[in-house]
């Protein structure tokens, strides 16, 4: 009886592992393609740089 009940876990871990890796890959495509659309600010030039650079 516990046999039965270990190997329906394992089949069920074994049947699940496909959807779990499928939404991983899925998480970190989109976390890839929003890091792709940011915007970052150049550094603000302080006073001294501005004037150096006129």
């Amino acid at each position: 009886m516990q046999q039965d009940t270990a190997q329906d876990e394992n089949s069920t871990a074994r049947q699940l592992r496909p959807v779990v890796i499928t939404v991983i890959a899925a998480k970190l495509a989109v976390f890839a393609l929003l890091m792709t659309t940011i915007n970052f600010q150049p550094p603000l030039q302080g006073p001294i740089e501005v004037a150096a650079a006129r």
